[in-house]
């Protein structure tokens, strides 16, 4: 038995005891309570029947007395009243005196009322032969009367009853005086007892009192530990965060920009690999932050209208490549009921529908992927709707025993060394706490080789208005020529980067390493826009801000660009005095939108180039001259490379209508490419290379497909083909 099980019983031990003794002087002193009240009555019986006593003894006297000497008493009515009331007293009194006499002293009372009893009615008859003046009769009463002297009878017995009482009287008070002995002693020892408990309980309670101030130290001492481990959690993850983003920032960027140069198949297979790579490992470094920001509490859900219906489309756009690489079906269902504008967090439902689509996909080879939305309640008055969102697809499933882990932290479907897909296994967390906290739950149903079902709900309100989201196309051919713009990176990759993004706008901007060539540059020159990163050497972005603004009281905007996304990071730099935040990796379009966004407040609207579309800007050559002095004169090889350009154009030509018709940016990406590559042995000069390469790029935007163009585009290209082709084509 261990050292707390000993103080326990001891204390429960003790509380028993101290219990079970006052119970026991409560007994005694109720005991002792009553036989004070018993003998407080009866000493007050006792005086009362002795002053009774006293007054027979008295009465007993005097009537005798007056009695033996009533032969020479006259018949005065008055006297013989006296006489009389004398008896009727001596009587009463002595039948009072028998009633209230109990226990030992009874029969001694008794003994007194009979001879009292006695002397009345002989002093009785006397009376009655005076009042009737019978001598004889007076004389033989008188005589009895003396002769029984019942007075000193009375006398005697009334002093032995005083006796008995005294002795009687006596006895209680010995009695009470032992109750109360016995309950001063237990009063005594319930003091002790008391005592002892008190101090062994005040022993206790210091004890314990001392103990739980030590713990609370030790409490505090944790937290403060488990505070510095949070804090350096906290800027590990930072750091990591800007570690990984940086370089992610050049490989992404870089990757995109790549992606837009003439590549061959080989090397755009390449590029799409880096490109994957680079957005995956962006994906687990969110993961792993947003996971960071639940755990701490401080994710937060915004509250903005947005189109519901546009999400369906965006999200479905994001995934079209991968479905149809895949070969899958990918289908979504909108109740029509459910408000085209809603408020809630756009951004934080995508990214639940992108973690349950991107798996549904991940373990999904044949059939394909259901999305639908629908309607659980509506509440007309205050507008809200709650509603539900189903994702399902025709997968392998999920086994039984791992439906009740999939949202734990780092659970996965596959284990071990025959994993065949990626993650972090935070996906489903993730989710999981996102639509908790957007007044959701998510559940899932699955069998195993029947697909998986996952239906989760949210709590959206109807939005009365919504802006539209202003057209990307804007900011895709926005020229920033005539602006001076700074950037402050320390970062060569990325700095070769921002270069080459800001040329694609006639824009070259002057780059500098640290905050400290920018406070200088600064001190000197103008600049109309600045960007700057926050962790640099020599002096990072935030004490450069902090002098710019507090010292050289600059005015011009500055946007801070950073890998760090820490919670927070955002308010940090708009406190510190940036203008505006930018994460890395850099997205090019946002970026673009925020330097005109800025710049406008200059004075001076960035302007759009002309895009020279029309057909005088394109030197037209028909001839196949590149061709054949590659070839040479060999008409037969000729033909035949004629041949299957012409068959790769119908099939790229019937899949730039589809892609077209579908808004799918991304497999016009991908034709475009293919038909270049296809048409290349015509020479850079032939007029059908230099509509793919001029005119291609105008077919969308980034984001929407412009089918007018598309369509143009087509018919232009078969014409040529039809034209300079065909005619040369053997049959």
């Amino acid at each position: 038995m261990n050292k707390k099980n000993v103080a326990f019983f001891s204390v429960v031990t003790l509380a028993l005891a101290l219990m079970a003794l006052i119970v026991v002087t409560q007994f005694f002193t109720n005991k002792a309570t009553n036989a004070l009240t018993t003998g407080n009555l009866k000493a007050v019986s006792t005086f009362g029947l002795n002053n009774r006593i006293q007054e027979i003894v008295n009465t007993s006297f005097e009537l005798e007395s007056k009695l033996k000497g009533a032969t020479n008493l006259p018949a005065d009515k008055i006297r013989l009243q006296s006489l009389q009331d004398s008896v009727n007293t001596l009587g009463y009194n002595a039948y009072v005196l028998s009633s209230f006499s109990e226990g030992p002293t009874r029969a001694r009372a008794d003994s007194i009322n009979n001879i009292i009893d006695t002397q009345v009615t002989i002093s009785e008859k006397i009376l009655a032969a005076v009042k009737n003046s019978n001598t004889q009769q007076l004389k033989l009463n008188i005589d009895s009367l003396k002769k029984l002297d019942l007075g000193n009878k009375v006398y005697k017995n009334c002093m032995q009853l005083q006796r008995e009482l005294r002795d009687d009287l006596q006895r209680t008070l010995d009695t009470n005086t032992d109750q109360a002995s016995k309950l001063s002693l237990f009063n005594r020892v319930l003091a002790v007892f008391s005592i002892i408990a008190i101090l062994l309980l005040a022993t206790i309670i210091i004890r314990r009192q001392s103990q739980q101030l030590k713990l609370i130290e030790e409490l505090k001492e944790a937290e403060l530990a488990a505070l510095k481990s949070k804090n350096a959690k906290d800027e590990f993850l930072a750091n990591m965060s800007h570690e990984l983003r940086t370089p992610l920032n050049a490989l992404i960027g870089f990757g995109n920009l790549l992606d837009g140069t003439d590549l061959n198949v080989k090397q755009k297979e390449y590029v799409e690999i880096i490109k994957s790579s680079g957005y995956n490992l962006l994906y687990i470094v969110n993961d792993v932050l947003d996971l960071s920001k639940i755990e701490a509490g401080k994710l937060t859900i915004a509250h903005r209208p947005f189109n519901l219906y546009d999400l369906f489309t965006r999200i479905k756009k994001m995934f079209s490549a991968t479905i149809q690489d895949k070969g899958l079906v990918y289908n979504y269902f909108i109740d029509e009921q459910i408000p085209k504008h809603v408020v809630g967090d756009p951004d934080r439902l995508q990214q639940i529908f992108i973690n349950l689509i991107s798996n549904a996909i991940k373990f999904t080879t044949d059939g394909g992927i259901e999305v639908s939305a629908g309607i659980i309640w509506v509440d007309e008055e205050q507008k809200f709707y709650k509603l539900s969102f189903t994702i399902k697809d025709s997968g392998v499933g999920i086994p039984k025993d791992k439906i009740g882990t999939i949202f734990e932290r780092f659970e996965q479907l596959e284990q071990g060394a025959q994993r065949q897909h990626g993650g972090t296994g935070l996906g489903l967390t993730i989710v999981k706490n996102l639509v908790e906290r957007m007044g959701g739950s998510i559940s899932v149903y699955s069998h195993v080789n029947e697909g998986s079902e996952f239906n989760f709900t949210c709590i959206l309100e109807k939005a009365e208005r919504v802006e539209e989201a202003v057209s990307n196309e804007v900011s895709a051919t926005y020229s920033f020529e005539d602006y001076r713009v700074l950037v402050v990176e320390d970062n060569k990759a990325n700095q070769v980067l921002l270069k080459h993004i800001f040329s694609k706008h006639s824009l070259i901007p002057r780059i500098i390493d640290n905050g400290q060539e920018a406070v200088n540059l600064l001190r000197k020159e103008i600049f109309d826009l600045v960007l700057m990163d926050i962790q640099m050497p020599v002096m990072d972005g935030y004490t450069a801000i902090s002098i710019l603004r507090r010292e050289l009281y600059l005015k011009t905007p500055v946007i801070a660009m950073t890998a760090y996304v820490s919670e927070g990071e955002v308010q940090k730099c708009l406190e510190a005095g940036f203008s505006d935040y930018m994460a890395k990796p850099v997205d090019e379009e946002l970026l673009v939108q925020k330097m005109a966004f800025y710049l406008k407040q200059t004075g001076k609207e960035p302007s759009a180039p002309v895009q020279q579309e029309t057909d005088a800007a394109i030197d037209y050559n028909d001839n196949l001259d590149y061709l054949t002095s590659i070839i040479g004169d060999d008409k037969e090889v000729l033909a035949e490379i004629l041949k299957e350009m012409r068959a790769q154009w119908l099939k790229d030509k019937t899949d730039l209508a589809a892609a077209a018709g579908q808004e799918d940016t991304e497999a016009i990406n991908r034709l475009l490419h293919r038909m270049k590559s296809t048409f290349s042995s015509l020479g850079p000069d032939h007029s059908v290379y230099k509509i793919i390469i001029d005119k291609g790029r105008l077919l969308h935007n980034g984001q929407t497909v412009a089918a007018d163009k598309c369509n143009s585009f087509i018919d232009e290209i078969d014409s040529l083909i039809n034209k300079t082709l065909k005619e040369n084509a053997k049959s």
